[in-house]
């Protein structure tokens, strides 16, 4: 019953999300922490490396789970940072793509240690700057803690389905994701 409901919860998340990059640009009247808040759900890209993340942090030490998750808050602000200061936009949506892929192959071989989480964070950045691209300044105060918060609970929703689903099945499915994504994109 308990996998069930996890299933449920992972599907509705996806049929949430209208299956396109989460990247097109904001509306700076929108940059406040509602949408933060929202913006996770709204693209398949940001549902596959966050589930992906917390499922990946379901195989770790206590420890090292910690540091993936709070790692990938830290590198999505720090790249939304990056992204706000320098303006540099080539290559950010192959780099988004590439952590997906990534991310997919970590779950499927049931990755543990230290140089996969190391990996995934230098390629989670690339999603916190693509934000920093399209916010204004402001965003950092008002639409980034929103987006924290719920990235956060979407790594708990992934932490779930790194507990209740086999390694393969996990990995080919954000593998089908980020094949998506790449389709659409």
């Amino acid at each position: 019953m308990k996998t069930r409901n996890v299933y449920l919860t992972g599907l509705a998340l996806l049929f949430c999300s209208p299956l396109l990059l989460a990247h097109p640009g904001h509306d700076p009247i929108q940059s406040n922490f509602i949408s933060g808040l929202l913006h996770p759900l709204t693209g398949l890209d940001h549902l596959a490396m966050l589930l992906g993340i917390g499922a990946l942090g379901a195989w770790q030490t206590a420890k090292q789970r910690s540091q993936l998750y709070t790692g990938t808050l830290g590198i999505l602000f720090a790249g939304a940072i990056l992204g706000l200061l320098t303006g540099f936009e080539s290559g950010i949506e192959v780099m988004i793509l590439a952590s997906m892929f990534l991310i997919a192959v970590a779950l499927f071989f049931s990755a543990r240690g230290l140089l996969p989480m190391l990996a995934a964070l230098a390629l989670v950045m690339f999603h916190g700057w693509a934000h920093g691209l399209e916010m204004p300044g402001g965003g950092v105060f008002t639409f980034m803690p929103g987006m924290l918060i719920m990235a956060s609970v979407i790594m708990t929703a992934g932490y779930a389905l790194g507990k209740t689903f086999q390694p393969k099945w996990l990995g080919a499915g954000s593998g089908a994701a980020a094949l998506l994504i790449t389709l659409l994109g």
